[in-house]
């Protein structure tokens, strides 16, 4: 054999090796990606289990000053967003910046919603037949508005 076989047999495995380098950088980034984003999900799907609301109460107050005041209950382990908790009203969503008055455990002060404490919403959207609490997690609650 000459040197052209052998020089073509070397650029071939070096071409080759080469080859393989960079498909096996490419299918770990791709396996590793598939990795975190499952982790990711795992880690959603388990806060959404450890999430839990309790509507205690929805009053309209039609001989008073005409709000709808809604009581929530953290009944879950998961400590949850104030800023990330939605309240709709007959379907049509609140902004925050609308609420009357809004606390949580009786502070309007913090941006957290510990599990045992009650959030307090109070709006003024007319007379409702129902309301819905939607947090962060996407673990929803509805309740039945009462008259008083």
């Amino acid at each position: 054999m000459g040197f052209s076989v052998s020089g073509s047999a070397a650029i071939l495995f070096i071409a080759a090796f080469v080859s393989v380098g960079i498909l096996y950088s490419a299918a770990y980034n791709g396996y590793e990606r598939v990795q975190d984003a499952d982790s990711s999900y795992d880690d959603r799907v388990l806060e959404q289990r450890n999430t839990d609301v309790t509507v205690v109460d929805a009053t309209y107050n039609a001989s008073g000053n005409e709000y709808v005041t809604v009581n929530v209950t953290n009944a879950g382990a998961t400590t949850l967003s104030v800023a990330a908790t939605d309240v709709l009203v007959d379907g049509a969503f609140e902004p925050r910046d609308e609420y009357v008055d809004w606390s949580v455990g009786g502070q309007n002060d913090t941006s957290l919603w510990l599990p045992g404490e009650t959030y307090n919403v109070t709006l003024d959207v007319g007379e409702p037949d129902r309301v819905k609490v939607v947090t962060g997690p996407g673990v929803t609650e509805t309740a039945t508005v009462e008259g008083t």
